[in-house]
Formats: structure tokens, C-alpha cells, sequence
């Protein structure tokens, strides 16, 4: 964990800033005998979000110069990042996470964001007896993830439609991530309890964002990122075709290998990794749909087993699930994505999840009668923070 890392990205520009020195909005509660400040839109907000909305103004202290605004001397509003100008909740810090989540079309990566949101907020905050609020939750990306899985949990529920393509070449500054501050009271040595907090945000990429190198070199955000969430899609996997085919499922355009092929340039181009050298941020990657492929796997094997309730992260499980997904995939004829794995990152690991829980109806794009079961959704995440040491691991 960088504790000591003064510069650290902003949940919603990824921009490097230092959380010691933030900018702040007057307040327009102006001082006695001076003018109210007027609002007026902010160039920074439409620059990166296309917010067009007025604002109070920015004010942007100087050393130990005060924070009052200089122009009505009201006192400042709550900080702000002093690039995108986005309120930053109180829980972040030097230790906060960007995660880059990853995947192509067909490969579930809006769903299986949109039932991570709720169980974040409801079974995660349960198991950690903790706080997961969502600050961000006016921002476009936030919002539509509670859309999505509101229209699922309907008696026809659809499933939401594939992420919109940006051809802009600004497409990056146009989009904004769904931000969460997670704080709870970890229990440390000798009875003594002390509160963790940090905020992390997922940005949701159209799938085609990663169909070739050229474009994956696009998406600058993945330079900031502390982790990643890489998506494959199993029917993209040669062996996994003909089941495809019989369940009326479509194929990824993109298959695992050529998404991983471009996530890693773009991390290795980033990060500035040395040739012969593996890219130190570490990356979970998901294996979605795999309630297809349960009548393959022992119905007492952590794969199909739900999510533990202990709060903490579940390493020697964890690592169980890892092998037993890693033979899946050389079943399907995926041993060059392993080797690659192996060969550019100092740490992967492999997962299995299902955001439905059984499988939709594919050729009309609807969610299974049963209703939405979420199968080891927030495991991926939960390894990402554990390897931070936000969360207590057991079994290392």
C-alpha cells in the first residue's frame, strides 16, 4: 500500500494529484459588506464531463494562504480535486483505488457491474459491517448501474443493452467512473479496533474499446489504475463454441487472448514496464457465465459454493478456485492466455463468477425465471483489496 505516495489519481479524472493540496468552491456565503459571488459553468466540469451546470468558483489556496475566496470572502465548500473540480468524499487518501474493469462485448461486463454495485452496498457491507456509500451516485455511470438492475429484477427483466461506443477523440474525458468510499472498523491486536476508510471507482469501457491494440491504447485511464478487473467471456474460448451455438448464445467478437493481448500493451506502455520486465499492478481476471459450465464442476467445490460471510479474504479458498478455473481454461484450449498471464504480471489470479446466477434466456436477452442470483460477484474486488491490505487476508 503507497502510503506515503503524494500524488495519487482522483476517483473520477484519474489525473495524479496531491491529497494534501486540493482545491476548494466558495461557499456564497459571503463576508458582511461584500458581493456574493455569482455561479457560472465551470470550464473544468464541461471539459471533463460535459456538465454544463453553474457553479460557485473555484478556489485554489496558495502555501499557507487562506482557503476564504478571495473575491467575497465566504468560507470554502468541501475539497475538491483541483483538476475536474469533482467533490472528493472524506475517506480519500493517499491509499485509494482506481480498479479498471475490462472486457468485450458479450462478456457481461455492464451486468455483472450493476449487480457489484448492489452488493457492495448491501451483502459486502454486511460481511465487513461496514459502510459502502456510493458519493458519486448523481454521476451518469453510477446512476444507470441502478437502472440496469432495476429493469433485471422485473418479471420480464431485460438485460441491459452493450455499452455505447464514443468515437470522439475526446471519448475518455466524456465518460465518468461510479466512485464508492468504504469505511468500517477493521479489529486489530489485542482487542484494539481502528476504522479503515478508502474510495476506489470502476470505469465501465465500451467493448470495443479493446477489440484492437490501437484502440486499447485509447484508454489512458488504465495508467493510474492500482488494479485491474479483466472480463473474458468463456464462450470466446475455441472449445466453448459448439456450447455457444446449442444455447443460442452469442460469440464475443474479440476473443481472450487478443482482449489480454491489449490490456497488457496498454498497461506495459503505461506503466513504462521494462522488456523483460512484468507489470507490478495486479489483475484479477473473471471467468463470467459460469453457471454454463457448472454441471462440469463438483457441486462442493468452491466454484459453485457462494461467497463466505466471514469478513475477511478467504486466500487458501481463494487460491483453490484459481487452480481449478486455470485447468478449465487449458480445457478450452486458453493455455497460451495462462502463459501470458504468467509471463507479464507479478500477480494474477483467476476467478469465477456469474452476475445472473443461471443463465438468461440468450436469444431474447432476458434473465432467467429464477431471478437474479449473483455467484461470487465481489470476489475479484475483494482480492484486490486484501493484496492492498485494506482487508484482512487469512491462509496467505
Amino acid at each position: 500500500m503507497k502510503l506515503f505516495n503524494p500524488a495519487t489519481p482522483c476517483p473520477y479524472c484519474y489525473t495524479a494529484i496531491n491529497p494534501h493540496r486540493l482545491a476548494y468552491r466558495c461557499s456564497g456565503r459571503h463576508a458582511a459588506g461584500r458581493e456574493q459571488c455569482l455561479k457560472t459553468p465551470d470550464q473544468a466540469r464541461i471539459t471533463h464531463f460535459n456538465d454544463s451546470d453553474p457553479y460557485w468558483p473555484v478556489i485554489m489556496p496558495t502555501g499557507s494562504a487562506s482557503a476564504r475566496c478571495p473575491r467575497c470572502d465566504a468560507a470554502p465548500g468541501p475539497p475538491m480535486c483541483p483538476e475536474c473540480h469533482s467533490l472528493l468524499p472524506a475517506e480519500y487518501g493517499s491509499d485509494s483505488a482506481l480498479i479498471g474493469l475490462v472486457g468485450v462485448r458479450q462478456s457481461g461486463k455492464t451486468v455483472m457491474l450493476s449487480v457489484l454495485d448492489y452488493e457492495l452496498q448491501n451483502a459486502v457491507a454486511d460481511r465487513f459491517d461496514a459502510t459502502i456509500d456510493a458519493p458519486g451516485g448523481r454521476s451518469e455511470l453510477a446512476r444507470n448501474l441502478r437502472i440496469y438492475r432495476d429493469i433485471m429484477l422485473k418479471t420480464d427483466g431485460q438485460l441491459p443493452q452493450q455499452t455505447a461506443v464514443n468515437n470522439s477523440s475526446a471519448a475518455i474525458a466524456k465518460k465518468d467512473p461510479a466512485v464508492y468510499a468504504w469505511r468500517y472498523s477493521r479489529k486489530m491486536a489485542i482487542g484494539i479496533s481502528r476504522t479503515h476508510s478508502t474510495v476506489f471507482s470502476f470505469y465501465d469501457n465500451a467493448g470495443e474499446d479493446f477489440a484492437t491494440p490501437d484502440k486499447a491504447m485509447s484508454q489512458l485511464y488504465l495508467g493510474a489504475a492500482s488494479g485491474v478487473i479483466l472480463l473474458l467471456d468463456p464462450f470466446g474460448f475455441p472449445a466453448n463454441r459448439g456450447r455457444a451455438d446449442a444455447r443460442g448464445a452469442s460469440l464475443p467478437e474479440t476473443g481472450p487472448e487478443a482482449v489480454l493481448d491489449a490490456i497488457t500493451l496498454v498497461l506495459r506502455t503505461a506503466k513504462r514496464v521494462k522488456r523483460n520486465g512484468r507489470i507490478k499492478e495486479p489483475i484479477a481476471v473473471v471467468i463470467s457465465k459460469i453457471d454454463a459450465f457448472f454441471d462440469d464442476i463438483p457441486p462442493d467445490h468452491p466454484v459453485r459454493r457462494p461467497s463466505s460471510s466471514r469478513p475477511f479474504f478467504d486466500e487458501t479458498e481463494s487460491r483453490t478456485v484459481h487452480d481449478h478455473i486455470g485447468a478449465m481454461v487449458e480445457q478450452w484450449g486458453g493455455g497460451s492466455l495462462i502463459r501470458k498471464l504468467d509471463n507479464n504480471y507479478a500477480s494474477f489470479r483467476l476467478f469465477g463468477a456469474s452476475a445472473l446466477g443461471a443463465e438468461p434466456e440468450y436469444s431474447s436477452g432476458r434473465v432467467s425465471s429464477r431471478g437474479l442470483l449473483p455467484h461470487r460477484v465481489a470476489e475479484p474486488l475483494l482480492w484486490l483489496m486484501a493484496t492492498r491490505n485494506f482487508i484482512p487476508m487469512t491462509g496467505a
